[in-house]
């Protein structure tokens, strides 16, 4: 859950979101940004390393999250573990809905149509809609979750609190707007 100690993992994740953004502009835009990725993270070495990687993220996160959870903490460290702890979370459902559900239980392909839950979509299944707070959520949380870790290093490299604290306000308000951009383009909003 510390931002600095998982450069290559933080990078993957940026990779997943941008490739999810690319729904506003259409199924085909983001399945040729997938196609790119796909070459590092579904790779025969960077795939095992990937998910390694995340249940290492997973385990030593809720490792911190324990020990900071032992104390009385301020607002942007509670909201700093509370979001790691709910992309621990997101993280292995993410990981089961993949590669056990879909994959290995339905054998189909983990593309755009399986990310929207088509034909039917996320906004018109009464099963599906449940995804949109879980998608929403996670994309907002995986950004806000990288900011506060930014705003923890940036103070510990003599930052002004203050200066932090902004910036971190910043992040957020730019993972409120990249998270609805990706619902919006999952729920049909194309810009071009």
């Amino acid at each position: 859950m510390f931002v600095c100690s998982r450069p290559s993992r933080a990078r993957a994740e940026r990779l997943h979101l941008a490739n999810h953004v690319f729904g506003l502009i259409g199924p085909d835009a983001h399945a040729a940004v997938m196609k790119i990725g796909r070459v590092v993270y579904r790779s025969g070495v960077g795939e095992p390393l990937l998910v390694a990687a995340m249940l290492s993220q997973i385990g030593t996160g809720l490792f911190l999250a324990w020990h900071w959870s032992a104390a009385p903490q301020g607002f942007h460290r509670t909201f700093q573990v509370a979001s790691g702890a709910y992309l621990s979370l997101f993280i292995l459902g993410h990981m089961n809905s993949v590669f056990i559900y879909a994959r290995s239980f339905l054998g189909i392909p983990t593309d755009w149509n399986f990310a929207i839950g088509a034909p039917t979509g996320l906004i018109h299944d009464a099963w599906n809609i449940r995804l949109l707070p879980h998608y929403a959520l996670g994309a907002f949380l995986v950004l806000s979750h990288l900011a506060s870790g930014l705003r923890v290093v940036l103070i510990a490299h003599g930052v002004d609190r203050l200066a932090a604290n902004r910036l971190w306000g910043a992040g957020v308000a730019i993972s409120t707007v990249i998270s609805a951009a990706i619902i919006a383009g999952m729920c049909g909003v194309r810009i071009s």
